[in-house]
């Protein structure tokens, strides 16, 4: 609906998605385990990680249906 405002739940599947990058930015920034990648370091791809995931979640919660 176009006059509908309000807060949803994110959808399972974007749960996932968000909580594949959050272990992504753990393993990144934390455990230093990811390697450099195109000349980004692994704790700078973790910290992306944990920006997207933030946005995706984020997303889901403003947005019905993502």
């Amino acid at each position: 609906m176009l006059g509908r405002r309000g807060q949803h739940a994110p959808r399972l599947g974007t749960i996932a998605v968000s909580l594949i990058l959050v272990l992504v930015g753990v393993l990144g920034t934390f455990g230093h385990l990811l390697p450099a990648v195109a000349g980004f370091s692994g704790e700078l791809i973790g910290v992306w990680a944990f920006i997207v995931a933030t946005v995706v979640l984020l997303a889901g919660v403003f947005f019905e249906g993502i």
